[in-house]
């Protein structure tokens, strides 16, 4: 089973449907459930991923379900502002979806994964928050705190066999693209070599070699056209 995260937009979104191409997938929407194919291995589901309340509803409803688990972490939300303009607000959003929901879900998983001794957790960075833009305070901290909670993760359940990486994705024709100024694109592209955005199809590859991969733990993989 496939637990996949911020499936109602941006990347998650994108990879979904191929997702389901290889195992059944339960699609989550943070703030509403995601729309799919009725005839597909997808079973949506609405849940707020800063509420332990609620995760733990979820792992109530689908316990019996689980089995060989890998959990995607795709939901994410950003707010643009310079430090001292950034309220405690700002920073909460973005610090407890990003980085407080990758915890909390994935301790939840966990003791599946002990009993099964297999699971694999990736969470979805990105090189614009590692790179520490100008007016990413709170989206940066979240994204480079991942680089630490996995590699924790790694260490402490790979004799499980249990692998816990990052992906890191570049600029991709998705989601926070399309909210660039021309110039910003602009700026971008010529840091790539090819000289080309990214399809998501690539973010799809790295997950499905990371399923396979049971020696590749405590990684992070870059996604990014050499940017």
């Amino acid at each position: 089973m496939i637990i996949l995260t911020g499936a109602s937009g941006g990347i998650g979104s994108e990879i979904l449907n191929e997702l389901s191409k290889i195992d059944h997938v339960v699609a989550i929407g943070h703030s509403r459930e995601p729309k799919i194919n009725q005839l597909s291995k997808i079973t949506p589901y609405q849940m707020d991923l800063c509420s332990e309340d609620e995760i733990d509803r979820f792992i109530d409803k689908i316990g019996s379900k689980l089995s060989q688990v890998t959990l995607v972490h795709a939901a994410a939300t950003k707010v643009d502002k310079l430090a001292a303009q950034l309220s405690l607000d700002d920073w909460d959003k973005v610090i407890n979806l990003n980085l407080k929901g990758n915890f909390l879900l994935s301790k939840k998983i966990l003791p599946t994964m002990m009993k099964d001794k297999w699971g694999r957790i990736i969470h979805i960075s990105s090189v614009g928050g590692e790179d520490g833009a100008i007016g990413t305070l709170a989206y940066s901290t979240s994204k480079t705190g991942l680089n630490g909670l996995s590699r924790v993760l790694a260490k402490e359940y790979g004799r499980f066999g249990i692998t816990s990486n990052v992906l890191v994705p570049g600029w991709l024709n998705t989601g926070l693209l399309h909210s660039l100024s021309e110039k910003d694109k602009v700026e971008a592209l010529n840091r790539i070599p090819s000289r080309q955005f990214g399809d998501p199809i690539n973010v799809f590859h790295a997950i499905e070699f990371l399923i396979k991969s049971e020696y590749v733990n405590g990684a992070s993989i870059n996604i990014d056209g050499g940017y």
